[in-house]
């Protein structure tokens, strides 16, 4: 307010909706930012809870390309059942289901993701979500064994899988290998993004199950 001679000088109502409109719009650009910094503060935390087991593994969604090239490499029967080790948001798993009717179990320990994968598919009975380390799992059931893992990991899971799972079983890693192990087939899918290699194992047809088969980059 101003004062001018024997006169008050008030604020003119544009001057108070032009200053409500900088606050409008100033609200406007802080909201988005204030919701990143509390996804990033959660899936940090997330991350953080599970350090200890996954070695500060991160939670990694498999694109949809990658998933279409391995469910086309390896078709399933209806009522098989496929094993996601890091199942993240349950994608891998509910796509296959939609596609062969396959049962599905997926382990994952990150609360973000495990909480995501059961949202995905709470409404398909035949799979179920795990918030269980995986290296612990029972795979001896498993026709299929999907993963997508860092190598740190996939050092400690070579350890275990080629004698876990059964005779005649498929194991896949999407963009890392299982070190030592011969891939009976390497996927390269079509994308300018997503064109990392998918590693197809085939167990031996006797138990334990090495992986022998030699390398056929397709």
């Amino acid at each position: 307010m101003k004062r001018t001679g024997s006169w008050i000088s008030l604020p003119s109502q544009a001057g108070k909706r032009g200053g409500r409109r900088v606050s409008y719009w100033l609200v406007l650009a802080l909201v988005p930012a204030a919701v990143l910094f509390v996804a990033s503060l959660v899936y940090l935390c997330s991350t953080a809870s599970v350090y200890r087991v996954t070695q500060g593994a991160l939670f990694v969604t498999t694109a949809r390309v990658r998933v279409n090239a391995f469910l086309d490499a390896v078709p399933m029967r209806k009522g098989q059942l496929l094993v996601d080790l890091g199942c993240g948001d349950g994608r891998v798993l509910k796509w296959a289901y939609e596609r062969y009717g396959v049962r599905g179990i997926g382990y994952e320990l990150n609360p973000l993701a495990y909480m995501a994968a059961r949202l995905r598919c709470r409404r398909v009975r035949e799979i179920e979500i795990k918030r269980e380390n995986f290296l612990d799992a029972d795979l001896s059931e498993a026709d299929v064994v999907f993963c997508y893992l860092f190598p740190d990991v996939m050092n400690r899971l070579v350890r275990r899988i080629p004698v876990a799972v059964k005779p005649g079983a498929t194991v896949v890693s999407a963009n890392f290998p299982l070190p030592g192990c011969p891939a009976s087939r390497i996927l390269r899918p079509e994308s300018l993004l997503h064109g990392e290699p998918i590693y197809i194992y085939q167990a031996g047809p006797e138990a334990p199950a090495p992986f022998s088969s030699p390398v056929h980059p397709l």
